[in-house]
């Protein structure tokens, strides 16, 4: 099951189709979403759950040693297997629930893959191909709550950076309320009336040259 069916059903990605069109009606642009569910597998940090749950079982330990002596044997050898013990316990959680190492993650560094794949995605897309240079990426990335829109270079010079705000908070507040496809809709019509209103209009010989499909992409954790 690809990353859209698992979140979308076809009725869903046919609307947000349709949204692009209808949003592209009023634009020269091409307006380009690219749904993922993860921008970064994070595996890494794997590890430092089980770093620091073996300081933590560890310390624990050592604690009761100090108040308590004779609660356990030796105290050597097993003070050496709670840190071993704690450090498995996080190595396991944290990989067999993905949700776990997610919340252990910076929201600065969850900004810097999110930034990054974004990016990536706008060239493997090609988005910057078209005639005018009007191409526009909507990228989403559904775990880290992230959302970030990138214009090509006539857009860029046209409309200044803080008016993608709403757009961005549109998708981002359907992700927590769960209403993905209605945010994502709203932000895309959002996104064609702007266009309009800095005089972005569709030319007379304007053609959809990007297919109004929304993309799918990003990493699995």
């Amino acid at each position: 099951m690809g990353i859209l069916q698992k979140y979308f059903s076809q009725s869903d990605l046919t609307e947000i189709k349709e949204a692009v069109g209808t949003a592209e009606k009023k634009t020269s642009a091409e307006i380009v979403p690219f749904f993922a569910e993860v921008s970064h597998h994070y595996r890494e940090w794997i590890w430092f759950s089980s770093f620091v749950c073996g300081g933590i079982s560890g310390i624990g330990y050592f604690t009761l040693q100090y108040f308590q002596t004779a609660l356990w044997g030796s105290s050597m050898i097993t003070g050496i297997l709670s840190v071993w013990s704690g450090a498995c316990v996080g190595l396991v959680l944290t990989y067999v629930f993905p949700s776990l190492r997610l919340f252990l993650v910076p929201k600065d560094v969850k900004r810097f893959f999110v930034n990054l794949r974004a990016k990536e995605a706008f060239l493997d897309e090609e988005v910057f191909l078209t005639r005018s240079r009007t191409g526009i990426l909507i990228y989403i990335s559904l775990r880290e709550h992230f959302v970030r829109i990138l214009p090509d270079k006539r857009i860029a010079r046209a409309v200044p950076q803080s008016e993608w705000n709403e757009a961005v908070r549109l998708i981002v507040d359907g992700m927590k309320t769960n209403k993905k496809k209605q945010g994502i809709i709203s932000s895309i019509l959002f996104c064609g009336d702007l266009l309009e209103r800095y005089k972005l209009i569709i030319e007379k010989d304007d053609t959809n040259e990007i297919s109004n499909e929304i993309r799918e992409g990003g990493s699995s954790l």
